[in-house]
């Protein structure tokens, strides 16, 4: 039976089975695929009946999006640095974007551009969402993408922040691709971001280690920002938490996941020391859960600024320091130690699928069109 003679629901249920990757293959094949397969409800539709798809590992080298691939059974590491590709729409030729900076939400990576511009990138599909930064950008300014988990469909935005050190004035903003706007928020004068600290995004939501700044002695702690409340909230670091390096990641897309490592010798009073390095996991009732500690690691450069990957099924930590050096840790042992070449600046997991960004609209269906970038 030849496929154009089932019913057109009966194909579409079909593909929505099916993995993102064969899909965007297929697109590519008539005009007729591509409308079906590109469509927002079939989107909706593959986001809930399809596979479970492979966690893929991304890192940013040299301005470009990379994939990594480590084999845990012979140790080896192998970066494709022409798998992703992000073509500059203002070029006529094959020229890509040079990135500054990536931040993954949802399996699309918000990217902010060496020459100040803003795009949401699926990297599966190849859909790209300009957005023009505000007139004021800045250095300082800090990108991250979330939804409003609370929707019945995800309404994806951007909080820009204006980081700054001294003095204390984050000014913090929400662009609302419903409306293709920004719109200021606030200010908060009682907590700063370090610039080497990075964001992660776990369900829609975005977490940062940030430093209180309100009364000294200062203190870290753990920031969040609700994308469907459009506020801030704290969360408490573990107890005792004697680290001086801390990062944040992501475990299977829904656990907050922290590390700590040391500088140097940490004691209690008692004479009893920690691990060099603590890896923790957020459980559903809020509490922190270790399950992997490291001792004896002083000859690994652990240092401010480091991203990392956690599999706590198979107790396997990967971490990217900031001198490009990848290190695999497998039950407590150190297995892979890979210079990546060039200047590597973020690890990131990234689960290829069919996501798209919601359209602003006008009455009547029609598109709203968003402001020149």
């Amino acid at each position: 039976m030849h496929w154009r003679s089932l019913p057109g629901d009966l194909v579409e249920d079909i593909l929505s089975r099916v993995s993102a990757i064969p899909l965007v293959r297929l697109r590519e094949t008539s005009k007729q695929w591509n409308a079906k397969l590109k469509s927002g409800s079939f989107a909706k539709m593959h986001a809930a009946h399809a596979p479970k798809e492979e966690s893929l590992m991304i890192t940013l080298i040299d301005h470009r999006v990379c994939l990594v691939k480590i084999n845990l059974h012979d140790p080896s590491v192998k970066v494709a640095p022409h798998a992703l590709y992000l073509k500059d729409p203002r070029s006529d030729s094959s020229k890509e974007v040079d990135i500054r900076n990536v931040f993954h939400c949802d399996s699309l990576l918000l990217c902010t551009t060496k020459d100040k511009r803003l795009v949401v990138w699926n990297p599966c599909s190849g859909e790209t969402k300009w957005v023009k930064p505000r007139d004021s950008y800045k250095k300082t300014d800090y990108y991250a993408l979330g939804y409003d988990n609370k929707s019945s469909s995800k309404q994806y935005k951007i909080l820009r922040l204006d980081r700054q050190d001294r003095p204390n004035k984050n000014v913090y903003e929400i662009y609302d691709f419903t409306s293709n706007s920004w719109r200021v928020l606030g200010v908060a004068t009682d907590w700063f971001l370090a610039k080497y600290r990075g964001g992660i995004s776990v369900k829609g939501n975005t977490y940062w280690v940030a430093t209180q700044a309100a009364e000294k002695p200062y203190h870290d702690f753990i920031l969040s920002f609700d994308f469907s409340t459009e506020m801030f909230q704290n969360m408490s670091l573990p107890h005792p938490f004697p680290y001086g390096i801390s990062s944040l990641s992501v475990v299977r897309e829904e656990q907050l996941c922290l590390l700590g490592a040391k500088r140097h010798m940490l004691y209690m009073d008692d004479g009893a020391s920690f691990s060099d390095l603590q890896v923790w996991v957020i459980t559903s009732t809020g509490s922190w859960n270790k399950f992997l500690a490291l001792y004896n690691t002083t000859s690994y450069p652990f240092s401010k600024g480091m991203s990392f990957l956690a599999d706590e099924q198979n107790q396997v930590v990967v971490f990217l320091n900031t001198k490009s050096i990848l290190h695999v840790m497998r039950q407590n042992k150190h297995i892979l130690e890979k210079h990546l070449g060039g200047k590597s600046s973020v690890l990131l997991n990234y689960v290829p699928s069919l996501a798209q960004i919601q359209e602003a609209t006008l009455p009547g269906g029609r598109k709203r069109k968003a402001p020149s970038t």
